[in-house]
């Protein structure tokens, strides 16, 4: 690595502080989700073959936890979402907005606390894992056109200091796919040449 300004290194040190929280937070899924990652790197591009795994591994943490805008990349990629329904059948929590519940509840022409539930500082849906509205027959959405914002954004992610990031989901070939082509980008960026 060339010789770092100081601040390069104490924002280098802030992104690895970053990585390590997020290491902490998800254990072995976290581990699972980079391997993917840097299978699919190794596999597709010839950049690869002179890096290290370990080289590879820490570059792909490092753009993971920078919050680069993904969006564009995930219109490119919308064809590696298998539609396989692990985002509708395994999250947790599905917060939404206010006006997401508005707009479905409306739709749907039900009561919003039928559906939703707000705990005092954020609305979620009532009825999850899986979700109320996933059809696990053919794995689509059966409120695609008024899904929520958070369906709509998926498999982005906003973490704990506002920054946009891919959900760290081994499982899901979309958020692999759209993490890897950040790392490609990464790699190509102007400032790195």
């Amino acid at each position: 690595m060339p010789d770092l300004t100081e601040k390069q290194a104490k924002e280098l040190a802030e992104v690895k502080a970053m990585v390590e929280t997020k290491r902490e937070k998800l254990g072995v899924k976290y581990d699972r989700y980079i391997s993917r990652v840097v299978a699919v790197l190794r596999a597709n591009n010839a950049a690869f073959e002179t890096m290290t795994d370990e080289e590879i591994v820490e570059l792909v943490r490092l753009v993971d936890v920078i919050g680069e805008e993904s969006r564009g990349i995930m219109k490119k990629l919308g064809e590696y979402c298998m539609h396989c329904g692990w985002c509708c059948s395994q999250t947790n929590k599905i917060v939404v907005t206010k006006e997401d519940t508005e707009r479905i509840s409306r739709a749907l022409k039900q009561k919003t606390e039928d559906l939703f539930i707000f705990d005092g500082q954020e609305w979620s849906m009532k009825k999850m894992r899986p979700c109320l509205w996933w059809n696990p027959k053919n794995g689509h959405c059966t409120i695609y056109n008024i899904r929520p914002q958070v369906c709509r954004l998926w498999p982005i992610a906003v973490n704990e200091i506002g920054q946009k990031m891919v959900h760290s989901v081994s499982q899901c070939s979309y958020a692999v796919m759209v993490l890897a082509s950040k790392v490609i980008r990464y790699l190509q960026a102007p400032a790195l040449k």
